[in-house]
């Protein structure tokens, strides 16, 4: 017996996936092949598309619509409703790593979007989560970080605190007590 890299759920040796883990995804999902990529083709993909996304950080991803008659995941340029995480070359796991602390975050009651791990052609996981940024088809959501609201860039936006945080709220929130609660 193995596990569903979504749901966690047991799963027998010949599947890949559960099927709740299909249909967190979307209930029309029957399959979901490979990655059409190896972890490392990923990372390269990344570095070629870099500036070509909207998608921001330190860590090496992509963007990717799924395609549910196809049962893939397809990389796109614009409009992909999914972020796609490969494997890291300098941080063993790192796509496993975050995938269960969001699961532990949602264990606890915090809302996180659908997300989850999905196999590439080398048989190496992938961590994948769902834009909570998008809207429909080809509709952006605009949000702001605390980095932006507080005036950060994205060499010092990972200095910061839990006081900075707190002040941001407080000037930010229209009912900042609220928030507080969602945070702690």
């Amino acid at each position: 017996m193995k596990r569903c890299p979504i749901t966690y759920e047991k799963i027998s040796d010949q599947e890949n996936y559960s099927q709740r883990g299909l249909r967190l995804l979307s209930p029309q999902l029957k399959n979901l092949s490979p990655l059409d990529l190896s972890a490392d083709e990923q990372r390269q993909e990344a570095i070629a598309r870099v500036g070509k996304t909207s998608i921001q950080g330190v860590q090496k991803k992509l963007s990717a619509k799924l395609k549910i008659k196809e049962g893939c995941f397809e990389i796109v340029d614009q409009n992909g409703h999914y972020i796609l995480k490969p494997q890291s070359d300098i941080y063993p796991e790192l796509p496993e790593n975050e995938a269960i602390t969001m699961t532990l975050a949602k264990t606890i009651g915090l809302e996180v979007p659908v997300h989850g791990l999905v196999y590439s052609k080398d048989n190496s996981l992938t961590y994948f989560i769902k834009r909570f940024d998008r809207i429909g088809h080809n509709k952006k959501l605009a949000l702001e970080d605390f980095a932006q609201l507080s005036g950060e860039d994205r060499h010092t936006k990972y200095k910061s605190s839990m006081e900075k945080v707190i002040a941001i709220i407080e000037q930010f929130c229209t009912f900042p007590k609220i928030e507080f609660v969602k945070l702690f």
